[in-house]
């Protein structure tokens, strides 16, 4: 029997379900092509082949026949460290941002833990969200019709909206939000260029800082990231 937590752990480090269902499917056959991973994760078969090729990008899994196509999982264990390495970059960057304010200024760095406060610290920036916002994320921390509804009202106060999500979040976002696609394993918020949030994409823990300073440099990250992600 499979092993559903397992699933959601990897769910937590933000795939998709399919694309977690897909990734335990081929680590257990072996090179397989998306049929067979499809019937062996019991998801759709149009399914299949998006969530394959959305783990290849992310650099999970790897395309090794052309004809017919046939994927194979990289070895878990490298697949981990290349998570931890971006998980790492994010978190240095948020590090590096936390050192280059006054030690007085520290103390605006908040940290929230729960799903409930976390959604609820977003939901706040979100409609306190005037002139821009950027959004950073994987599909897994889009998946919430409450936040989808505050980024549309945001869109409508006249806010200039960007996100940055991988191809299966596209689709959920509101019309007139400009989307550019990346692998992200985070959720973060810039807000009005002087709110900055960081947090996991399941959000059960974020981190957050009220400091136009630090959102400055939050935001020159965040536009490094924009600039080196593929236009929808």
């Amino acid at each position: 029997m499979r092993d559903s937590s397992l699933e959601e752990r990897l769910r937590d480090l933000g795939l998709s379900s399919y694309e977690a269902k897909a990734y335990v499917s081929l680590v257990s056959l072996g090179p397989s092509e998306p049929k067979k991973v499809a019937k062996d994760a019991k998801i759709p078969y149009t399914s299949a082949y998006p969530a394959l090729r959305n783990l290849e990008e992310k650099g999970w899994v790897e395309q090794v026949i052309s004809k017919p196509v046939t994927y194979r999982a990289k070895k878990p264990g490298k697949v981990k460290d290349m998570v931890a390495a971006r998980l790492e970059d994010a978190f240095g960057a948020l590090d590096r941002i936390y050192k280059t304010e006054a030690t007085e200024d520290a103390e605006l760095v908040y940290t929230l833990r729960g799903n409930e406060k976390v959604l609820a610290k977003v939901y706040e920036l979100l409609r306190g969200t005037r002139k821009s916002l950027m959004v950073v994320a994987p599909a897994m921390g889009l998946e919430d019709a409450k936040l989808m509804g505050l980024l549309e009202e945001a869109v409508g106060r006249g806010a200039k909206v960007r996100a940055i999500c991988d191809e299966e979040a596209v689709g959920l976002l509101p019309p007139g939000v400009e989307i550019r696609t990346g692998n992200q394993v985070a959720f973060d918020l810039l807000v009005d260029d002087k709110v900055a949030l960081i947090g996991l994409p399941d959000h059960s823990a974020c981190g957050w800082i009220d400091s136009p300073a630090v959102a400055s440099h939050f935001k020159q990250f965040l536009e490094l990231l924009w600039s080196t992600s593929s236009p929808v």
